[in-house]
């Protein structure tokens, strides 16, 4: 009789658990149905880098959006606005690596010319004391310089500085 209680009771169990997950079904399609339209539909390239065509339809958006956000002005061009954001960011990214690029230049620049003035000087120096001095400066100028030389790595924002330098003057005229 205990078997047959227990194999009953085993029975129910299953039976209400089986209705409460059809249940939880049931109230989860709209949840379901919610997230697939909050999801976003745009999912950006593994790689990082952005295309001309991007760039295009960012520069349309920001043209055409006057005063609408850039996000409505998006949904009108059928861009998404998930997109639109990730090709914005790309894009400043892109920029900074062009104004970090200059900086570093100049910056180079200017250790030249004053490597340049403190060789001269050097070779005027007659002490032994002032020379060494002036050889220790020299030394440590070249150790920083050779420093802002080293290749910095390949990223995807510099891949996309040179796409965008191309276009700078134009995004720059639409503001981010």
């Amino acid at each position: 009789m205990r078997p047959r209680i227990l194999a009953l009771g085993l029975a129910a169990a299953v039976a209400v658990a089986g209705g409460c997950r059809k249940g939880e079904t049931e109230k989860l399609g709209p949840v379901r149905a919610l997230q697939a339209e909050v999801r976003p539909r745009y999912r950006p390239p593994a790689d990082g880098l952005l295309t001309a065509s991007q760039i295009d339809a960012y520069l349309t958006v920001r043209r055409s959006a006057g005063r609408r956000s850039p996000s409505d002005a998006a949904e009108d061009a059928t861009l998404d606005p998930a997109e639109l954001a990730w090709v914005r960011a790309r894009i400043v990214e892109a920029l900074l690596a062009l104004d970090a690029k200059q900086v570093s230049e100049g910056a180079s620049e200017s250790y030249a010319a004053a490597l340049s003035r403190l060789r001269e000087t050097r070779r005027t120096a007659h002490d032994a004391k002032t020379a060494g001095r002036l050889d220790a400066e020299i030394a440590a100028l070249e150790r920083e310089r050779a420093a802002l030389r080293r290749p910095v790595p390949a990223s995807p924002a510099s891949k996309n500085a040179a796409l965008v330098a191309t276009r700078r003057a134009e995004l720059e005229r639409v503001g981010p």
